[in-house]
């Protein structure tokens, strides 16, 4: 494993495009940062280098079922607040 000049970048070896234009993720790099089969990236183009950036799902709202006003009543946040930092 070879070390580039920014502390942040790391080299997982060598990568061809093969002649249908498929690029492979070295293994490891893909169990590392957990890139599975279906994972979407945008690429951009940075000079003469080429990044993926993988696109994250959209996040979903998961609720309870309680309405707005049942939180606020149940103090839900406040108790959270109080059980993590303590009492004030």
């Amino acid at each position: 494993m070879t070390r580039i000049s920014d502390s942040t970048q790391q080299e997982y070896g060598d990568a061809e495009v093969n002649d249908r234009g498929r690029l492979t993720i070295p293994k490891r790099l893909r169990d590392e940062l957990q890139i599975e089969s279906g994972t979407t990236f945008t690429v951009v183009r940075d000079g003469s280098d080429i990044r993926l950036v993988r696109q994250l799902p959209e996040l979903e709202t998961v609720s309870s079922g309680k309405s707005a006003c049942e939180w606020r009543q149940a103090g839900a946040f406040r108790d959270a607040g109080e059980a993590t930092f303590g009492e004030r």
